[in-house]
């Protein structure tokens, strides 16, 4: 069946309906999306006065190396591209809904053309209004009309190879992990080796060393040479011949980009699959038997169960890592100073607080699933399912929380006697805030998937939730974190007297009281609400 520009039509506009649709149902997303838009309002600025400037020294003479730059400038935009390409194509755009169903109708070839042009006029039409902008301000500012039209045309080549070339590269790797069992295996390590390298040239401001060795590679390649068509259209001498070949390479490129993604795509959508093992499940047998050792054995089965999901499908606790993002400006901060600040300790663990809570327990029975109904029908649900989801995050998180908190506090300013009651307080509120959101779980339960990603749903603990649950985790926490802050307990010893030593006690046993009572109502009232649960 041949591509027809009638129904390459229609399946992007259908295409561009449905995520309208979807994003209008969303009130949180359409919000984010217009701070988004807000946010690289000022990004837009900036290369619109770049290229003004950047026109004006060039026409003035002040380049040192006209080629070399603009060269530079090509390779970034590529990249970046290419980068964005990679990330549309891995989180939604090669899986659209009723996928299989459509592929019954029209060829994959006609699909992929009809979810590209949704892709050009969803994120195209805006960098192409935002590249036409940009020429004219260079045009103004290097006085050649000629720049306007050469800075869109190298723009839009440079945007739309990459793209396309991020695409091809995540459809390698898909097509290889559709086949592979290693490879399918391997992939969240990837990603998540993937995401502390972004990490740690965010926290090291590294972007530079990170980007030279892709200069050095690229810029005497036809991906640099496009950038030159910026130099043919002014007065600054560049080559006609390297900036033709750009410009051909570039087309030529693009027309078989076409073919290439087509073809990746029918190898991937049309691929039979990983059949599952019987070893598959050994895992989790063994992963049973080890933990009935030390729990009872239904407690045991809903731990082991809640540790297979979490590695089959990390991304559905995805939303338990939130409060790591407010260690981003402190691990700066401590990596710049090279010494650790005594309220890095603090927040260190409240965030390991809050998340050992979050983990499993915050959704006790919607976390359920399909299985809610069989796991009901066990002898004394509401134990083994309040038990083992606890159990299930304290394992993990306790001891995480205490070797990172007594780990940074000896490195800190804090005195011992500091640390150890920090760590052991940290200890006793790891414990209580399991149990503290097992009943703020059961009392605000989400029992269907929401999308957690572009193109992945789960069932996570509903909003409400979530912010009760941290209001309650802030206040417990509250006395043990002003109990050990250097400031408020100089300011509380010079005012009252009382020694920080008795401070840090008295916050230790306050929280500690606080997180017990919370900690004990909660689970009574979720263990009730689990045996006496009725269906609608």
């Amino acid at each position: 069946m041949s591509v027809s520009w009638s129904r390459t039509r229609t399946v992007g506009r259908t295409e561009i309906r449905r995520r309208w649709r979807v994003i209008k149902a969303n009130t949180a997303q359409l919000i984010s999306i217009g701070l988004m838009c807000l946010f690289f309002l000022p990004g837009v600025l900036a290369i619109l006065a770049g290229a003004y400037f950047g026109g004006s020294a060039l026409r003035a003479g002040d380049l040192a190396t006209p080629a070399a730059t603009v060269r530079e400038i090509a390779v970034t935009l590529w990249l970046f591209a290419a980068v964005f390409g990679g990330f549309r194509g891995y989180s939604s755009l090669l899986e659209p809904d009723c996928r299989d169903g459509l592929l019954t109708t029209i060829s994959h070839r006609q699909l992929v053309a009809g979810l590209l042009l949704a892709e050009a006029a969803a994120f195209g039409l805006p960098i192409g209004l935002v590249a036409a902008a940009a020429g004219v301000a260079f045009a103004l500012g290097s006085g050649s009309a000629l720049a306007a039209p050469a800075i869109l045309v190298a723009i839009g080549l440079l945007v739309s190879t990459g793209f396309l070339t991020g695409l091809a590269v995540v459809l390698v790797f898909k097509n290889g992990g559709v086949r592979s069992r290693l490879l399918s295996r391997l992939r969240t390590v990837v990603f998540v080796a993937l995401f502390l390298v972004y990490m740690s040239v965010i926290v090291t401001n590294s972007f530079g060393a990170l980007l030279d060795p892709f200069y050095l590679l690229l810029t005497p390649t036809p991906i640099g040479w496009v950038g030159e068509l910026a130099l043919l259209s002014t007065a600054a001498s560049g080559s006609p011949l390297l900036a033709g070949s750009g410009l051909v390479v570039s087309i030529v490129g693009l027309g078989l980009s076409g073919p290439v993604v087509s073809r990746l795509t029918a190898w991937l959508w049309y691929a039979d699959g990983l059949e599952p093992r019987e070893t598959d499940t050994a895992p989790t047998t063994a992963e049973g038997s080890r933990l009935s050792r030390l729990l009872p054995q239904p407690i045991a089965g809903v731990v082991a169960v809640d540790w297979t999901r979490a590695r089959r499908a990390p991304i559905s606790l995805s939303y338990a890592v939130y409060p790591l993002f407010l260690l981003i400006t402190p691990v700066i901060q401590t990596i710049e100073a090279g010494t650790v600040g005594s309220g890095f300790p603090l927040l260190v663990a409240v965030c390991g607080v809050w998340i050992t809570g979050a983990l499993f327990t915050l959704n006790v029975v919607g976390n359920e699933g399909s299985v809610l109904p069989s796991t009901l029908l066990a002898p004394d649900p509401g134990r083994a399912i309040i038990g083992g989801h606890i159990a299930a995050g304290t394992l993990v998180g306790l001891p995480a929380t205490a070797a990172a908190v007594a780990l940074l506090g000896v490195l800190s300013p804090q005195p011992l006697w500091a640390v150890a009651t920090l760590t052991l307080g940290s200890l006793l509120l790891v414990v209580a805030a399991a149990a503290i959101a097992t009943g703020i779980g059961a009392a605000l339960p989400r029992y269907e998937a929401v999308s957690v990603s572009r193109s992945r749903k789960a069932i996570v603990p509903s909003t409400l939730a979530f912010l009760l649950y941290s209001i309650v985790i802030g206040l417990v926490s509250l006395p043990l974190v002003v109990g050990h802050s250097h400031i408020i307990a100089s300011a509380v010893t010079s005012t009252l007297g009382l020694p920080r030593t008795g401070l840090a006690l008295a916050g230790l046993v306050v929280s500690t009281v606080l997180a017990a009572s919370c900690g004990l109502v909660s689970v009574l009232y979720a263990r009730r609400r689990v045996d006496r649960f009725q269906f609608d």
